[in-house]
């Protein structure tokens, strides 16, 4: 069974990179905390705000130090189907 996670990787102002993975049902659906920062970035009225992602990591980014975000889509596959694709 494959499982989609995409990756955020969030590029500050000071030179450094934040990423944070999340599982999503479906590859070409945005995780909807993904698709909410993308839309606080966009809001001129939460520019002074932070933002804040919850799940198996916490992390809190303030989003007037944001310089540029970008997504990846990666699928994680079984062992054993990776397996029997081999023999076939």
């Amino acid at each position: 069974m494959a499982q989609f996670i995409q990756q955020l990787n969030i590029c500050l102002k000071g030179g450094q990179t934040i990423t944070i993975p999340f599982a999503t049902p479906k590859a070409e659906v945005l995780n909807p905390q993904i698709e909410a920062f993308l839309k606080a970035l966009g809001d001129k009225s939460k520019a002074d705000g932070n933002f804040l992602f919850q799940g198996q990591r916490v992390v809190l980014v303030r989003l007037a130090d944001v310089s540029s975000a970008d997504i990846v889509s990666l699928v994680r596959k079984e062992a054993e189907e990776e397996e029997k694709k081999a023999e076939a």
